[in-house]
């Protein structure tokens, strides 16, 4: 993944907490092993990676290759891996990077009763210890075929973090649909934000909404992502502010009255959109921001003049003075525009008409039409592709007659609207 860009850089601009997991595997498909970190073959490409996660906010969780106990043996030993984790994390201490929570997560087996947990990479090398804990009820070939509890589920992770002294991080968790039952999930989530709420040392949880091994997701509408949702919007469910803008039209032609919703903002502490005493609206395009106290409004109007690509941004603060901020992209359609026009190789029966349209990366066409006092006799159509340059369309035009003048008008359409062009080319002869 491109920690420079991509949806990474948008998540964080949107003022999320990152959680992020390495693995050492290039995008080709080569692996590195663990041994060969440990050697420090790997330092440059390490480097990259911690300028980066320097700039993704003030604390990202980052663990090295997570699951590593159910990794290809191909990958190395545990011993290795230990020292794998020691030089990754070495080396973003050298480069300044000082943001990270290292994480190190794990699946269940190495928590279970009696196991060993030879990967873990020490006490001064963990700042929080993290793991992967699911409810399968028989969902995959060699998983537990039993519902159990989220609360059962961690009982020995939970006795792990508490004996090394780290806060705990559920990096994915999640349960499966019950055939025989179709209200035991959402009772199982209800029963997982209650484990929560008297869990102090718990930090940060990242539920698996995706369809994996099993189905994770929760689908809406579902009485399980119905109770997902109430449960989530407690207070105890925000341990930090969460500023929540949305803007009624992401995208359209100018000018664009957008209004946008900022009411679901939510102070740490607090229930879903409350708990907010201060925020700010920038609207990105240099026209002064909106403020105000207490909760924000629901409806927050502005209007974008000029074409082109626009960063909103909202804070707000909670009573403990702590802030956050949502990003979001404005786009304000531009009308295609011509660069340039000629008629070229004109014979006496021929010609090619040219046009050059900057569409603004977007799809749309562009339509000729030819004629003589004003009466058409020949017209074409060329899609636009969605690019950022101009591009070139050609059309040649056969059947002409000798020493005459045509007019010939060019219209470029695309979502941004319209633009037309009329010129005129003689044939000799």
């Amino acid at each position: 993944e491109d920690l420079a860009s991509g949806p990474v850089v948008a998540a964080a601009g949107r003022g999320r907490v990152l959680m992020l997991s390495v693995l050492p595997l290039t995008t080709a498909g080569t692996r590195i092993t663990w041994a060969a970190i440990a050697r420090g073959e790997a330092d440059a490409q390490i480097r990259v990676q911690a300028a980066a996660v320097a700039r993704l906010g003030p604390a990202v969780y980052l663990a090295l290759h997570h699951e590593a106990e159910l990794a290809s043996t191909a990958y190395g030993t545990a011993a290795e891996y230990r020292a794998a984790w020691a030089r990754y994390r070495q080396v973003f201490t050298a480069e300044g990077t000082s943001n990270v929570l290292w994480t190190w997560v794990a699946s269940l087996k190495p928590f279970a009763a009696g196991a060993t947990s030879a990967f873990y990479p020490g006490d001064d090398q963990v700042d929080r210890v993290g793991v992967d804990a699911y409810n399968w009820a028989g969902c995959a070939a060699g998983q537990s075929s039993t519902w159990h509890s989220l609360g059962y589920i961690l009982r020995g992770f939970r006795a792990f973090a508490t004996s090394h002294g780290k806060p705990a991080v559920l990096a994915e968790w999640g349960s499966v649909e019950s055939p025989a039952d179709p209200a035991r999930r959402a009772v199982w989530l209800t029963e997982a934000f209650a484990l929560f709420a008297g869990w102090p040392e718990l930090e940060a949880t990242s539920y698996f909404d995706a369809a994996g091994t099993c189905d994770w997701r929760l689908t809406s509408g579902t009485a399980a992502a119905t109770a997902f949702a109430s449960a989530a919007a407690v207070a105890g469910a925000h341990g930090r502010p969460a500023a929540w803008l949305v803007a009624s039209v992401p995208e359209g032609v100018g000018p664009l009255n957008e209004s946008f919703d900022l009411s679901d903002s939510t102070g740490g502490g607090s229930g879903n959109g409350s708990g907010v005493v201060s925020w700010s609206l920038d609207p990105g395009d240099g026209c002064a921001a909106v403020s105000g106290t207490g909760q924000p409004k629901a409806r927050v109007a502005h209007s974008y003049a000029a074409s082109g690509w626009y960063s909103p941004t909202l804070t707000v603060t909670d009573a403990t003075g702590a802030s956050s901020r949502d990003v979001r992209s404005v786009h304000v359609l531009a009308a295609p525009r011509f660069t340039g026009n000629t008629a070229r190789d004109a014979t006496g029966t021929s010609a090619t008409l040219t046009v050059w349209v900057a569409s603004d990366a977007m799809a749309g066409s562009v339509t000729l039409v030819w004629g003589v006092a004003g009466r058409t006799t020949g017209s074409s159509t060329v899609p636009l592709t969605a690019v950022s340059w101009p591009q070139t369309v050609r059309v040649p035009v056969t059947g002409l007659a000798p020493g005459t003048t045509y007019t010939w008008t060019t219209t470029a359409t695309t979502a941004g609207g319209s633009a037309v062009l009329t010129r005129t080319f003689s044939t000799p002869g």
